[in-house]
């Protein structure tokens, strides 16, 4: 799949005259039966002299769509399922489906909603789908597998578009053409579009999350409005997670004004408070600045949504935090296996170290195994007794229980486009940042990344008093991969702006982290990214004290 806006009115109008319209490219065989497949192209507005290809169990054809986006293809001794698409005059490729059956006549519309379908039905790229259209994907092609993936699309974009008693691919579809304007599933193809553009969220994005089972909750938040600035700055409520000094409060977003207002407590209801404005960086996207009761706070947004608040220049006695949008996921989301990142103290007057943490977590938010681990192989479990479990609060927030807690700490959950889900547990004497364990790929070569990075590190105290932290700066620095090997797992990046070469190991010590060992160049450490949030978190490891945080750049 192929970026796109879906604002195409334009180029669509501009090819209603071409030549073509409805005609077979393969006409069929006069003793040969035919399966007829018909429907409409559009995207809002009809996608004219456009090239339809189809292909089925056995057998395939192609057809130009006409200037009302409508086609017929004519397919000889088909065997169904078939798979279709559409180029748009942007280069996206659009697809839809027929199901398996006997009939030898269906209705197919390839529309951005009927792209979202076969995304759902794919559980994948859609793209793939279609070119190799194996047993694997024919299977997946049943009355009962497309109705519930048409099912699962209406349930995500619930608020967004409603598809009440619509059926995209086989219901009428009337695409607005010259003078004639669309019918009522037309105009809800206009209403997802202007979704996308409002919220900078393009469909290959949008496509590539339903494919993922992110959910309802995901994929809202993702098509929430954006700032013009900043496709991460989202209108909404966030929760305002302070790390260094571990506070929390609700605060909501208006992308369009640039305002965040503060809130009390985590309720939805939350009573008003003051409010500040976040005022753009003029030569980076994304960035902004806070001015507020004389001091300059920087936030640094990733296109996720969740962002970084830090200060204004290098200081001690940091106070870092973290903005991350409130979403309403249960307590079974939080199943599975866990990495935990931390940068803690034993209490007051001890120093601040890196630390390391895995758990597993039940359906019911119970903890069924959890180990301290230091280095990369030094694990020590939890005792029984001390594994914690999880109580939901509301508005992404659980609450932690465990045997040195009285009050439940909050862990402050987001759950990405990706479906992988991240979290984080302030608490008094330190912080650590979670990721559901997952097994991530190596980059490809020439995979590049530009990033803002934010260390933190431990300052023991001078002449007595108590161990401070400092805020090292804000780095802007961008990334080249320059090798990578599947056979041990590891690549090497090259850092464009000095030339500095490091290289990690993937997945390890477990999965969905990667580890570096100590060299000339770098320090060694153990880094976790945050799902597909734009954010990687970095601890260093045995004689390396300190924890850093990236946020992705645009």
């Amino acid at each position: 799949m192929k970026t796109t806006n879906l604002f195409l009115t334009g180029l669509a109008a501009a090819v209603l005259t071409a030549c073509g319209g409805g005609g077979d490219s393969e006409a069929p065989a006069s003793s040969a039966p035919s399966t007829k497949i018909s429907g409409t192209a559009a995207v809002g507005a009809a996608l004219g002299n456009a090239s339809v290809q189809a292909k089925c169990a056995s057998g395939s054809g192609t057809a130009t769509t006409a200037a009302d986006g409508t086609f017929t293809i004519n397919i000889p001794n088909a065997t169904r399922p078939c798979v279709l698409s559409v180029k748009t005059p942007d280069g996206t490729t659009l697809h839809s489906v027929v199901e398996a059956g006997s009939g030898t006549s269906a209705t197919a519309n390839i529309t951005p909603l009927t792209e979202l379908i076969t995304a759902s039905l794919a559980q994948g790229d859609t793209d793939a789908f279609f070119e190799q259209f194996d047993a694997g994907a024919q299977a997946k092609l049943t009355a009962s597998g497309l109705s519930t993936a048409t099912e699962a699309v209406k349930l995500v974009l619930t608020g967004v578009v409603d598809l009440t008693g619509i059926d995209p691919i086989k219901g009428t579809l009337v695409a607005a053409n010259g003078s004639t304007a669309g019918n009522a599933q037309d105009q809800l193809l206009d209403q997802l579009g202007e979704r996308l553009e409002s919220s900078k969220t393009t469909l290959d994005e949008l496509s590539s999350a339903v494919a993922a089972n992110a959910g309802a909750t995901a994929i809202q938040t993702a098509l929430q409005p954006a700032a013009a600035s900043c496709a991460g700055l989202r209108t909404g409520k966030y929760h305002l997670v302070g790390l260094s000094y571990p506070s929390g409060t609700v605060a909501e977003v208006d992308a369009s004004a640039l305002t965040i207002t503060q809130k009390s407590g985590f309720g939805a209801d939350a009573s008003s408070g003051s409010s500040v404005t976040l005022t753009p960086d003029a030569a980076e996207a994304c960035r902004f600045t806070v001015s507020s009761g004389g001091s300059i706070t920087t936030v640094l947004m990733s296109k996720s949504g969740v962002g970084l608040v830090v200060p204004a220049a290098a200081t001690t006695n940091v106070a870092v935090g973290m903005m991350i949008p409130a979403q309403s996921l249960t307590i079974a989301e939080l199943a599975g296996n866990w990495n935990g990142l931390g940068y803690e103290r034993e209490d007051t007057n001890a120093q601040y170290q890196p630390s390391r943490v895995t758990f597993s977590l039940d359906g019911a938010g119970k903890a069924s195994a959890g180990a301290d681990c230091t280095g990369v192989n030094s694990c020590e479990n939890w005792p029984e007794a001390e594994l914690p479990t999880f109580t939901t609060i509301g508005n992404g927030i659980f609450g932690f229980n465990d045997l040195y807690t009285t009050t439940a700490q909050p862990f402050y959950t987001f759950k990405g486009t990706d479906g992988q889900v991240m979290a984080v547990l302030p608490y008094e004497d330190g912080f650590m940042v979670f990721n559901k364990q997952s097994d991530r790929a190596l980059p490809a070569v020439g995979t590049t990344n530009a990033y803002w990075d934010n260390a933190v590190m431990y300052m023991p105290p001078v002449g007595g008093g108590t161990p401070v932290l400092k805020f090292t700066g804000t780095e802007k620095w961008s990334t080249v991969v320059e090798s990578a090997d599947t056979q041990t797992g590891i690549y090497t990046r090259k850092r464009v702006e000095d030339g500095r070469l490091d290289s990690w190991k993937q997945n390890v010590p477990a999965p969905g982290l990667r580890y570096r060992e100590a060299s000339t160049a770098a320090t060694e450490s153990i880094a976790m990214l945050l799902g597909n949030t734009g954010l990687n978190v970095s601890i260093g490891v045995n004689n390396a004290n300190f924890y850093s945080i990236s946020v992705n750049r645009p």
